[in-house]
């Protein structure tokens, strides 16, 4: 290397050492909150437990990153103060190769295309809300009961599995999956798993190297966005198309409201692959109903006086269920399906107070709300480790009149649910019909299976070990038995199902008529 090249590289690293130093010190010379000291260039990256949030630490290595544990200073931060907080932090893979037109809007930058969606999503919420799709949800609910009569719950993780899905696809594209093996529901299922391996931080090398990209020709990382992108679309052109102009033209699904184009939005459909669920609070609930089996008798003696024997609870039912929506918040309490929750970033310097204390958020932070700090939060859940859905009743056994979760993320609530989930009506309405069709329609007991891999008694735990515990944090699949509390019980799962309307066409009715 020459002398004038040696010198160039010097004078950029002065500088570079320089920007660090001038950043770190300024910030480190604010009012920071409290945290371990970090090594230069690494930060706090080797302090890092979890694996499936270190990549998202070291590639912000040079920006401030904050974990909150409270819930108080979270809705503070992110709701009362969303105007600066309410973006995401964006990875330039997702950018640029996977997401380029961002149709995934709700892991976006605040950006018009996003505000539309969110608007559109609203709407559909508040049809939600006002019932529009309770019928289709105790339908897909009730098929499950029959799946789970017929193999006494042999096969209980995938029927959780279809009814997630199939009742997702339903009401957005009028699709209805009966067994979970149908070709679309797979396709669903796996674009859904591709994606989530390359929104990953450790998906590529651009994520840390992001100037490689400038190296033309088809790179692997290019490569591989450009086959999901195609499998992607050809999915989801297929989906709406069914929704729009095809079989499904005259229901009154997400799609076809997305699509309208009699609206200010416009024909929208592009960002529809935005509706997707999974079953991760169902593989929970069922967990506990196994771990923790002492609450479920009150649980059931409350179904019982209140539905009778003679049918299948609904969702009328409900504001007479308290104890049944009180499993519903500890389930999505007790092990929440995103244990760190999703990143916000800062838009402006901000100064927040905590503790009698004034702390400095820099512009550009990336703030995470910890929902397992959050929900395990000693002097909110005594025993937090433990499921007891009495916790969220009052002495008079009615709801506490206060509740408070993160399990949906944080934003403002309001008509443009900023960054809270979008789908939390219909999220809740899903685990609450199925927690209550359940409980009273079987007994949930450990299964004499033995474990695959050692053939020994499976083993059931509630600890990290069991759980996949990166940025999902579902169960790892586990054998349970479900045992139908009478004969009784299964006549008349069965006998409603016979009598059930089957046709979607009647239960999402034409958008005329709305």
């Amino acid at each position: 290397m020459d002398g004038s090249r040696l010198q160039s590289v010097v004078v950029a690293i002065a500088l570079l050492g320089g920007v660090y130093f001038l950043r770190f010190r300024t910030i480190s010379s604010a009012r920071r909150p409290p945290g371990p000291p970090g090594l230069p260039l690494l930060g706090n990256i080797l302090q890092v437990p979890v694996k499936g949030i270190r990549p998202s630490f070291l590639i912000q290595s040079l920006q401030c990153i904050f974990l909150i544990g409270d819930i108080k200073l979270a809705k503070e931060i992110l709701e009362k103060r969303s105007i600066k907080f309410s973006s995401r932090p964006t990875m330039p893979y997702m950018r640029y190769h996977v997401d380029p037109a961002r149709v995934y809007w709700a892991a976006c930058e605040q950006n018009e295309t996003h505000f539309i969606a969110r608007r559109l999503a609203a709407g559909l919420m508040a049809g939600v809300r006002a019932g529009e799709t309770e019928q289709l949800q105790q339908f897909e609910t009730l098929l499950t009961m029959t799946h789970l009569l017929d193999d006494r719950g042999k096969n209980w993780f995938h029927h959780m599995e279809r009814l997630s899905a199939s009742m997702v696809l339903a009401t957005a594209f009028g699709l209805h999956c009966p067994t979970g093996q149908e070709p679309d529901l797979k396709e669903a299922l796996t674009c859904l798993e591709q994606f989530m391996s390359l929104s990953t931080p450790s998906a590529s090398i651009m994520n840390f190297l992001p100037f490689l990209d400038i190296i033309p020709g088809p790179m692997p990382w290019r490569n591989r966005a450009q086959t999901y992108r195609k499998r992607e679309d050809a999915l989801y052109d297929k989906l709406i198309t069914r929704a729009v102009s095809g079989e499904a033209s005259g229901m009154n699904t997400w799609a076809a409201a997305f699509a309208r184009e009699d609206k200010r939005e416009g024909d929208q459909r592009q960002l529809m692959n935005q509706f997707t669920l999974t079953a991760i609070s169902m593989h929970t609930f069922i967990l506990a109903c196994i771990l923790y089996p002492e609450w479920i008798p009150r649980a059931q003696r409350e179904i019982d006086a209140v539905v009778g024997e003679d049918r299948l609870p609904s969702f009328k039912d409900r504001p007479h269920l308290p104890f049944v929506e009180a499993i519903m918040r500890e389930t999505l309490r007790w092990r929440p399906a995103v244990r760190f929750g999703l990143p916000h970033q800062s838009t402006a310097d901000d100064v927040v107070e905590y503790n009698g204390k004034e702390y400095f958020i820099p512009k550009g932070s990336i703030i995470f709300a910890v929902s397992w700090a959050i929900e395990h939060d000693q002097e909110r859940f005594e025993n937090h480790d433990l499921f007891q859905p009495e916790r969220f009743l009052d002495d008079t056994n009615n709801l506490k009149a206060v509740y408070e979760t993160s399990a949906f993320g944080f934003g403002r609530r309001g008509k443009l649910l900023h960054q809270a989930c979008a789908g939390i009506p219909f999220a809740e309405r899903a685990l609450w019909i199925n927690i209550a069709m359940i409980l009273w329609t079987f007994n949930i007991s450990r299964s004499d299976e033995p474990d695959p891999k050692t053939g020994l008694p499976f083993k059931y735990d509630d600890n990290d070990s069991a759980f996949h515990g990166e940025f999902t944090n579902g169960p790892i699949k586990f054998p349970a038995m479900f045992e139908p509390r009478s004969v009784q019980r299964a006549e008349v799962v069965r006998q409603e199902w016979v009598n059930c309307e089957k046709d979607l066409n009647v239960m999402l009715s034409r958008h005329e008529t709305q």
